[in-house]
């Protein structure tokens, strides 16, 4: 989407033109995920870490994905009719709501700024505003209620969790020194690409996140990975890892030649690992257990959580960091495809101007069940995501 020319608005313009709210719109929309860590892997297709839907109106919605054929087939002369396979759907019922904010002007006479300087500079600041709305309600979906989860280890990388069944009672033995490090990220990838649950049970395989396709040696390869996101703290405690300081000194050409050293924090069996940042509130990052269970809670809509677990339950006498594997599908994200722009210069017997933002949204976890009801591996479960939990350091 290309820029919006505010040169070419003028203040008569936007009270009598309905289509320049409608640019403003999509402006706010374009702003607000210019910036955002979700971008490179949310849209519509099901290989998208983050799915998004389109709904117009705040009915229930339920976004659904095809189960994979699990039948024998037949063999030669037998008819089909003998054995048909079992065509399932999983699905998951979330609820939109009406989120919105709104800023007013100064009175004319206070104001040094002319109308059009306050709905751009109102324009900026309502982008910013959706933008951390929504990226919230991501990463507090994403960090809740996780049914699986890698937990750091000084010792040994991570922690033996076979046989233990609570990921919460687990987490609260992390001590000093249980840090982010390279043997926890490659355990959390080989769980998610062999169907192991955090007890060492059989679950089933995350779908990884299309990449890119590339052509070697005239062999067209499409390569699939996982996305690790880290918090500051756990970034931090990975460079010092002496494995990740050895794997460095192999990573080949420097500069804009390796991804490594072009923004992303590295590359792990093929997986990027980003730093996502602390979550303040300044800014939108991974949470901590410092962070207070109503913060938490507000950002996330009951309706599309049947279980909340905020992140003060996961720490025992040492404070724990956040970080998340995810597959494709990890987070649903359902709504109007932008936002709604509103002006009004009516207000205070016109002596100010409103200018407001509002959209349709809903967003949740993936966590999938058969439309028939019928238990499976997928009932009740994380869809795409694997927990992270580390010493807080």
């Amino acid at each position: 989407m290309s820029q919006l020319q505010w040169n070419t608005i003028d203040y008569n313009s936007l009270k009598t033109d309905p289509n320049i709210s409608v640019k403003i719109a999509q402006e706010i929309e374009r702003l607000s995920w210019i910036k955002s860590p979700f971008q490179n892997f949310t849209g519509k297709g099901g290989d998208r870490g983050v799915r998004a839907f389109d709904v117009q109106n705040d009915q229930p919605f339920r976004p659904r994905l095809k189960s994979k054929l699990t039948g024998d087939g037949i063999e030669g002369n037998a008819d089909l009719e003998t054995n048909y396979d079992d065509f399932e759907i999983l699905n998951q019922t979330i609820y939109p709501k009406v989120v919105g904010n709104a800023l007013r002007s100064p009175i004319h006479q206070y104001s040094t700024m002319r109308h059009i300087d306050f709905v751009k500079e109102a324009t900026d600041s309502l982008a910013e505003w959706a933008q951390d709305k929504r990226d919230r309600a991501l990463v507090c979906a994403l960090c809740n209620d996780f049914t699986n989860a890698v937990i750091c280890d000084q010792a040994n990388g991570f922690k033996d969790t076979k046989s233990k069944k609570s990921i919460t009672t687990e987490t609260k033995t992390i001590k000093a020194g249980d840090t982010m490090n390279v043997k926890a990220i490659r355990r959390a990838i080989f769980m998610a690409r062999s169907g192991i649950s955090f007890d060492g049970g059989e679950a089933f395989p995350l779908k990884p996140i299309k990449a890119d396709t590339k052509t070697e040696g005239g062999l067209t390869i499409m390569h699939h990975s996982y996305i690790i996101m880290l918090d500051s703290y756990q970034a931090n405690q990975l460079k010092a890892d002496r494995e990740w300081v050895e794997m460095q000194k192999y990573a080949g050409d420097r500069g804009d030649k390796n991804r490594i050293f072009t923004g992303l924090l590295g590359i792990i069996d093929g997986c990027p690992v980003l730093d996502m940042g602390i979550w303040t509130k300044m800014q939108v990052g991974m949470p901590s257990s410092s962070v207070s269970d109503d913060e938490f809670k507000k950002n996330l809509n009951a309706l599309n959580t049947p279980k909340i677990t905020p992140p003060s339950e996961y720490a025992g006498a040492q404070p724990v960091s956040f970080g998340a594997l995810i597959g494709a599908s990890a987070l649903v994200l359902a709504g109007s495809q932008k936002v709604n722009f509103y002006i009004d210069d009516t207000e205070d017997a016109g002596r100010k101007v409103v200018c407001g933002v509002d959209r349709l949204l809903a967003i949740a976890k993936g966590r999938f069940a058969l439309e028939s009801g019928s238990l499976s591996p997928f009932s009740n479960q994380d869809f795409a995501v694997i927990g992270l939990l580390s010493s807080r350091e």
